[in-house]
């Protein structure tokens, strides 16, 4: 019984720690936590910091940036809803998505970046009879494939670009029209452009634009995009999507940057 009684403290220390790491990522979501800030901050030591961060991060709860190595919050407990809603960009954008489904009649979506994946965060389908959903809400793809997720990697800065396009290789064989070089040439393209297209390039009849959503820092913080059949993508149409998504990406930005500055918690105690 003894045995059982130590085992079943250190599991409750462990769900509780683990607890004071998640409230401690989610009160800086934008701007993230280097290892031994948390460690100072809830008084763990690096080990047990680390430890706790690797068994968050493989739940889906936290995840940490390659191009800064800090760790944030993740977005599967978005989902679940245990985030604080301060920073639900979820429902900061969803006015955006349901004016672009409104105005267009297509499937309008929103996506982040997770590590090299592009994360789909919300989806608004528009009143056109012919739907549109080569993403659900949840559903990932490589950073990179797809109109949303190569907006998000085109206008990341160029060496976590070719960090970013070095990382995905092995996993673009399952996406045909998708390599290094043709995403290098699509990042090439997208930044000239200033928004991205995607060409059939997934399921041939289906094409779609997207445009980068950017934080107070100017760091890429989501994407917008809409997608529709090839024949509702004329090129008048597709910049007159454009300028739709570029205007509700400003209004999005402004609403990021309006929103209250959040404090550092306390040390949290165990």
């Amino acid at each position: 019984m003894k045995g059982r009684s130590v085992e079943g403290d250190s599991t409750v220390k462990s769900v509780t720690r683990a607890a004071a790491i998640i409230k401690l990522l989610a009160g800086e979501a934008m701007d993230g936590w280097r290892l031994s800030d948390v460690a100072r901050a809830t008084g763990f030591g690096k080990t047990t910091t680390h430890r706790l961060l690797t068994a968050l991060a493989e739940a889906g709860f936290a995840y940490q940036s390659p191009d800064t190595r800090r760790y944030h919050i993740g977005y599967e407990i978005v989902r679940l809803g245990y985030l604080a809603t301060r920073y639900d960009i979820v429902d900061v954008a969803r006015p955006s998505l349901l004016h672009l489904a409104r105005e267009t009649g297509d499937t309008v979506f929103i996506s982040v970046r997770e590590g090299l994946d592009a994360l789909c965060l919300d989806r608004q389908i528009g009143d056109y009879p012919i739907k549109t959903l080569t993403l659900d809400t949840g559903d990932r793809r490589p950073l990179g494939v797809g109109a949303g997720s190569l907006a998000l990697l085109s206008f990341l800065p160029q060496d976590e670009i070719a960090e970013a396009i070095a990382g995905v290789a092995p996993r673009l064989a399952d996406y045909k029209r998708f390599g290094p070089d043709e995403l290098r040439a699509l990042v090439d393209e997208t930044r000239n452009r200033g928004y991205s297209f995607n060409d059939g390039r997934i399921v041939t009849a289906m094409c779609a634009v997207g445009i980068p959503v950017f934080d107070p820092r100017d760091r890429v913080v989501a994407s917008i995009s809409i997608a529709a059949i090839r024949e509702r993508m004329e090129p008048d149409r597709v910049r007159w999507m454009v300028s739709l998504l570029k205007a509700e990406a400003e209004k999005l930005q402004a609403r990021l940057s309006d929103m209250t500055t959040r404090t550092r918690p306390e040390k949290a105690t165990v």
